[in-house]
């Protein structure tokens, strides 16, 4: 899973690497001027090697095992395809869909490394999708056969006159190989305009003022979807995988420390987790000896009062938002879009430019939104534009059939899941929805039954 444990390794691993790059060169010039200044460096490695060593050797031994576990539980583990088809006529909000997202927070078990570093391995996912081929909208979903029941479950508990079957990959009715000479391909993962603490605009903002009637958040998106003609497809991706509370948690209340002008909120790390409670005494002895003296400071000192009035409005909706996600489940969350198309058809102002209004939808100036992550986005400026483009057009395609987390992850909760993705209510007028357009019920208790076979009645 490249969630936010992978992200800080990535930053380690880069930080130290530059902090190599930056002292070899100074310390071989410096070597190369003063012989003794050599003989120094290397009397300091050969008798504090037992120092040094550890902590290099503790983050590559870190990295490899994280890749072979996340290895080994992917190669176990058996995915399905399933596309959900819902009624026209069903009356459910996106907060219905919340309650599916519930279901699906699966985390492992803690081990040793998550109590004491703060890693564990890689966890369940789950990959919902919204996929256009040449204007045929479909809600797929791609989950471990293990959790396909479950999964099944929940969304019959809530929507029961839903139909849920297993499909082929979809994927692989465009060529192997993209883009070609035939086919024109853009892309990209998603990332947060601003800070994971901050939601983006969730369902419960789209509302009308008058009549209290829901909006669809996905309305524009499935219009634009639907609207695509032949040869061109539109795939949606969304991928999410469960997190504890402490992986978002503090961030979470470092923002609301920060908001409020109380202390910033201390995150624990690696070193200190490893470290565990041998702290614990000389601080308490610290604190019981100069207790008076502290508590001296602190009552003649500012006070902690709090008031809410001197924020600025949209302070006080970031303050708000915060306090409500706070109770809520959370995920790692990675938003991928992709479009292709014959070269001949290909058309950027529908595929790219429709998409990224629809989803605009979901950005609010005062808390969060979506917008194109420059890593992956499929576009080079200044050199080597065409080999460099047609590269990350090839990376992305390749991450999104293998479902893959490569690239921009952030923090989401139930409620701004339930927003990027649902299934439409009756509302919504796109033609080229699959649904089912006619209710199946049980027969009637009352028809005739001969030797296990069911006559209608003649009368």
């Amino acid at each position: 899973m490249a969630s936010r444990n992978e992200e800080r390794q990535l930053g380690v691993f880069w930080a130290t690497i530059s902090v190599v790059a930056i002292l070899l060169p100074v310390v071989t010039f410096l070597a190369l001027r003063d012989l003794y200044f050599l003989k120094l460096v290397f009397g300091i490695l050969v008798n504090f090697w037992w120092i040094i060593l550890p902590f290099p050797a503790w983050f590559i031994f870190k990295g490899v095992w994280g890749e072979y576990t996340d290895m080994k539980f992917a190669v176990a583990q058996k995915y399905v395809l399933l596309e959900v088809i819902v009624p026209s006529d069903i009356e459910r909000s996106p907060k219905v869909m919340e309650q599916v997202f519930y279901g699906c927070h699966q985390s492992s078990r803690i081990n040793k490394f998550e109590e004491h570093c703060g890693w564990r391995p890689m966890q369940v996912k789950f990959t919902f999708e919204i996929v256009s081929t040449e204007g045929k909208v479909r809600f797929l979903l791609h989950c471990t056969e293990a959790d396909r029941n479950t999964l099944e479950s929940h969304i019959y508990s809530f929507y029961p006159t839903a139909e849920i079957f297993e499909v082929e990959d979809y994927t692989k009715e465009v060529p192997l190989v993209l883009p070609n000479r035939d086919w024109d391909v853009w892309g990209s993962t998603f990332a947060l305009v601003n800070e994971d603490a901050l939601p983006i605009r969730t369902y419960s903002y789209f509302k009308e003022d008058v009549t209290g009637k829901m909006i669809d958040p996905l309305a524009s998106l499935l219009e634009v979807m639907g609207s695509i003609g032949k040869g061109q497809h539109l795939w949606y991706q969304i991928i999410f995988t469960a997190l504890e509370a402490h992986d978002w948690k503090p961030d979470a209340e470092a923002y609301i420390a920060k908001l409020t002008k109380r202390a910033k909120v201390k995150k624990s790390g690696w070193f200190s987790n490893l470290m565990g409670e041998l702290g614990v005494l000389p601080s308490n002895l610290f604190k019981g000896y100069f207790s008076q003296e502290l508590e001296g400071v602190s009552s003649e000192g500012s006070s902690d009062k709090f008031n809410i009035n001197e924020l600025t409005p949209g302070e006080q909706e970031q303050l708000q938002a915060i306090s409500d996600n706070v109770s809520r489940m959370a995920f790692a969350t990675s938003i991928r879009l992709v479009y292709l198309g014959k070269r001949d058809v290909f058309s950027k102002s529908v595929g790219v430019g429709g998409p990224m209004g629809a989803l605009k939808l979901f950005a609010d100036v005062n808390l969060n939104g979506l917008k194109p992550d420059n890593k992956t986005k499929t576009y080079a400026d200044y050199y080597f534009t065409q080999a460099r483009n047609a590269y990350r057009q090839r990376k992305i395609v390749h991450n999104y059939r293998n479902r893959s987390f490569s690239g921009a992850s952030f923090v989401f909760h139930t409620d701004e899941l339930a927003t990027v993705f649902h299934f439409p209510d009756m509302s919504v007028k796109v033609a080229n929805v699959s649904r089912i357009e006619a209710q199946k019920s049980d027969a009637p208790t009352n028809l005739p039954v001969e030797d296990g076979v069911v006559f209608e009645s003649s009368r």
